[in-house]
């Protein structure tokens, strides 16, 4: 990148969170060149990198006197979305993007999604990830959930293309209140703002996942979010009906992934959105969800000799969790 492009004013931020990732960084970064080369988009990519122990600062020092990225810095933070808001102070561009390290930028479409947010036609886009599976190769699209909104996170993160002036106007990420879900809080602040924004049919990410998964805590911070959101659920149960029963689908989906029950507040606030879901649904429909949550629970309670230990904690949440919900759906 030239000194005059380097000066000009930047269009795309590419802000690259990492620690201790030496495996993915440098695919990471080499799939952004052809952004910073091509001239379509005037990028930056920065890196933000959280105390890594391993040689990541140093590689980072090579690769920005190499001109491949335009800054970084190696700094400890706790949590991944400090490391995000510091990127954001340090963007320049009209446009950010957040990627992980994991992750591999689809560099024909990206211009495409940024293009409206730089016209001024809207505040931000949500398009799909591709997610692969590095030991098999298997892929699936990870597709905006627009219209699920406080269920489901709108958009996977590392497709998600948001204009620098709304993430500042909105405050960035807040760790604080969603420690594994900021983003997911972020995208729905965006849209209860009201904020212009557009769905493209378009992939323009590769996120290669690590077989771990995601964490318990995930699970237990979305099942925070959800009872949060409580009033906002009830009003869209009330005016699409068939929304409640999304609402304890995915209640037991995040449930049968944490210990059971879940501790603090977080159990009294889904318990009363539970029993006020129960006006929402239909009596016959209740109670046909009841009995399905029971029989499965007994069902899968009588497997339990037969598995093993990691299996058997498992099927103890789901016993539990399938049995709590459904007692709070069917009292009067």
């Amino acid at each position: 990148m030239t000194a005059a492009a380097q000066n000009s004013e930047m269009e795309l931020s590419v802000i690259i969170v990492c620690r201790d990732a030496m495996r993915y960084l440098p695919h990471c970064i080499e799939a952004v060149q052809p952004l910073m080369l091509q001239g379509e988009l005037r990028t930056e990519c920065l890196v933000v990198d959280m105390g890594s122990e391993d040689e990541t600062p140093e590689y980072l020092a090579a690769e920005q006197n190499s001109w491949h990225i335009s800054g970084y810095v190696s700094e400890p933070y706790e949590n991944r979305y400090d490391a995000m808001n510091k990127g954001l102070g340090m963007a320049k561009g009209k446009v950010c993007l957040f990627l992980t390290p994991e992750s591999e930028v689809m560099v024909e479409n990206t211009a495409a999604c940024c293009a409206p947010i730089l016209n001024g036609e809207v505040d931000c886009v949500f398009s799909s990830a591709i997610q692969v599976n590095p030991s098999n190769g298997q892929a699936r699209p990870l597709t905006p959930h627009t219209d699920h909104l406080f269920l489901r996170t709108p958009c996977h993160l590392q497709s998600f293309f948001c204009s620098a002036s709304l993430l500042r106007r909105l405050g960035g990420f807040r760790r604080q209140q969603y420690p594994v879900l900021a983003d997911c809080d972020f995208m729905h602040r965006a849209l209860e703002a009201e904020c212009r924004y557009r769905v493209a049919p378009l992939s323009t990410c590769r996120h290669y996942y690590r077989p771990a998964g995601e964490s318990e805590d995930f699970h237990v911070d979305f099942l925070r979010f959800i009872a949060s959101h409580a009033e906002e659920i009830l009003v869209q149960c009330r005016q699409h009906p068939s929304y409640a029963i999304r609402a304890v689908h995915e209640i037991l989906r995040h449930a049968v992934r944490c210990d059971w029950p879940v501790k603090g507040d977080i159990l009294k606030a889904l318990d009363d959105l539970l029993a006020r879901l129960r006006s929402v649904i239909k009596p016959t429909v209740r109670e046909k969800i009841c009995r399905r949550l029971r029989r499965r629970a007994v069902l899968q309670g009588l497997l339990l000799p037969f598995k093993s230990w990691r299996r058997m904690r498992v099927t103890l949440k789901l016993c539990r969790s399938h049995l709590h919900v459904a007692r709070i759906l069917s009292s009067l």
